[in-house]
Order: C-alpha cells, then sequence, then structure tokens
C-alpha cells in the first residue's frame, strides 16, 4: 500500500524536504497517510458518484439563503463548543468529513486513516503558518468560520493579535468564546467582505488571509481586492480552490471544474491577481496547486501576494 512521504509533502507545496519545519516531520511521523489509489471499477464507481452529483447537485454559492445556513452551522459549533467543556476538538469545520475518497495528483484515494484529509490539511497548515506568518505582528483572517485556523495560529505564536472576521454573527460569537475561554490574544468582528466596511482599518505590520472563504462570494471579489489594496497589509494569504490552475483535458480535474461552475465558485481571482500585478499594483509572491482535495475538488490551493506601496 502507498504512503505519502516527506517528499510527497515538499512536492505538493513546491519545496525541498530540508526546509519544511520541524512541526511537519513530527506529524508526519506521527499520522497515518498509507492508501489505496482507487482502479478499474472502485475508480468508475467514484466517477459515477461525481457525475450524479453534478446532475443534482442545487447548492448555489452566495445565494441569499447561504448566509442563515452558514450562521445555523457555525452555532451548531458554538453549541457543541460550550457543551463540551470548550473541547477544541468541535471547531473542526463539518465540512473535513472522515472516512471519504480524496482527490490526489490527479487521481482518486483510498485512505486508511479516516481523518487523512484533516491530517494533511494539518501539516500544510502547520508550514504555511511557519513559512509566511512569524514577521507580522498583527494577523486577520477573513471568514474565519469557527476559529479553528486562529486557534492553531494562536499556539505557534501566541504573542501575536489575532483577528478573526466574518459575515455572520455565531461565527464572531464563537471566535469571542474561544478567546475568552482560553485567554487568547484574539478578537473577533463582523465584516463581509462582499460589501467592506472601509472605517475596519487593518493596523500597521499585518497579514491578511483567507481559508477557503473566497470561494463563497461567488465571484464577486473586487471591492475586497480595492479594500486590501488600499490598507496595503504587508502580505496577503489565500488556500482557495482555484479553477484555473485545473488542467481540464484530464478526466478528473474536468470534473472536479465542472462542480466547481456549478457551484458557483469563485472564479476569475488569479487571473484578476495577475492583471494587478502587469498594472505594477502588487507582487505575486508564490501560486502553488497542492494536487490534493475531497472526491468533488481541490479546495486547498496558494495564493501569496503582497501590495507594491
Amino acid at each position: 500500500m502507498p504512503k505519502l512521504t516527506l517528499a510527497d509533502f515538499a512536492e505538493s507545496l513546491g519545496v525541498e524536504k530540508a526546509s519544511l519545519p520541524k512541526g511537519c516531520f513530527d506529524l508526519i511521523n506521527q499520522k497515518d497517510f498509507n492508501y489505496e489509489v482507487l482502479r478499474g471499477k472502485k475508480r468508475d464507481e467514484a466517477i459515477l458518484e461525481v457525475l450524479k452529483k453534478l446532475k443534482t447537485d442545487k447548492q448555489v454559492i452566495g445565494a441569499k439563503e447561504r448566509q442563515k445556513v452558514w450562521n445555523e452551522g457555525w452555532d451548531e459549533n458554538l453549541k457543541d463548543f460550550v457543551k463540551s467543556g470548550y473541547d477544541l476538538r468541535m471547531l473542526v469545520p463539518k465540512f473535513i468529513r472522515p472516512n471519504k475518497i480524496i482527490r490526489y495528483k490527479q487521481d482518486y484515494i483510498l485512505p486508511a486513516n479516516p481523518y487523512f484529509e484533516l491530517d494533511y490539511y494539518s501539516i500544510f497548515r502547520e508550514w504555511l503558518f511557519a513559512t509566511y506568518f512569524k514577521d507580522f505582528e498583527n494577523i486577520y483572517e477573513f471568514g474565519c468560520g469557527t476559529g479553528f485556523n486562529l486557534v492553531a495560529l494562536s499556539k505557534m505564536y501566541p504573542e501575536k493579535n489575532l483577528y478573526g472576521t466574518d459575515f455572520v454573527k455565531s461565527s464572531v460569537d464563537l471566535v469571542n468564546e474561544i478567546s475568552k475561554a482560553y485567554h487568547l490574544k484574539l478578537k473577533g468582528d463582523i465584516f463581509d467582505m462582499i460589501n467592506p466596511d472601509v472605517d475596519f482599518m487593518l493596523k500597521k505590520n499585518s497579514l491578511v488571509f483567507t481559508i477557503g472563504s473566497l470561494e463563497q462570494l461567488a465571484s464577486k471579489f473586487e471591492a475586497f481586492l480595492r479594500y486590501l489594496l488600499k490598507n496595503k497589509p504587508g502580505l496577503c494569504v489565500h488556500s482557495e480552490p482555484t479553477i484555473e490552475l485545473y488542467d481540464e483535458n484530464n478526466l478528473l480535474d474536468y470534473l472536479a471544474a465542472e462542480f466547481h461552475r456549478k457551484r458557483g465558485y469563485t472564479q476569475g481571482f488569479l487571473p484578476r491577481l495577475e492583471e494587478l500585478e502587469k498594472q505594477g499594483k502588487i507582487k505575486l509572491i508564490k501560486v502553488k496547486r497542492l494536487y490534493f482535495g475531497s472526491l468533488f475538488m481541490e479546495g486547498y490551493n496558494l495564493i501569496v501576494w503582497r501590495p507594491i506601496k
């Protein structure tokens, strides 16, 4: 049975093995990354599941009713968190599901470990935070959901000022409840990326990041981009589905792109950044497809850029 190795993670992230932080080494050694590549009938069944989903899926990203869905979803996490006695495991977003087929290097794989996706993501996040976040005093996550990422960040950098924003109140309430329970330098605020509050000013020496939240804007990202260009954070880091990175001559990539379009996830963000770079307004630092995701799409690509001051 094949197994993901240190070299596989380094390739996925586009770095040398030796550059991976110790935290990544430790996590890779602790977790089970054995898997089976689906072939023949099993692969056909996975493709059929995707095709059926494409036909029957009714969810529309950015629709008005989605605000209620998100508010109720994060409220469920908040209630579970308080009821459990502030157990941080209750913050894992419910869309990271165990025991699922995974998309890896343009193949479908079946992990031996039910928490393969979460463990892979934890290693990616460990590397991401260690690589890009250490030099900034103020860190803002836009679309922070349960505060899951901010808690991990606070463990790595307890001295930094952390800010979690979301467009629904239950998310902000949850972030502030976490901060209170664990005495963190963390504050939650309401912020709508589609209609940014211009009075919400970023502090000096700041980094902005999004993880799976730009996707929910249904391509209405221009106002948020203007907000960032005006506030000029030191660095902007995004881990998002990026339809432009698929090779649509590959069957599984084509299906993922079709799912992306069917749902209405954001498109055009990377091309817009490339356009801004040509205009001399920003500098693109890294664009990397991780070749990893769920059965239906890849949600863990990386775009890093900074405004030119």
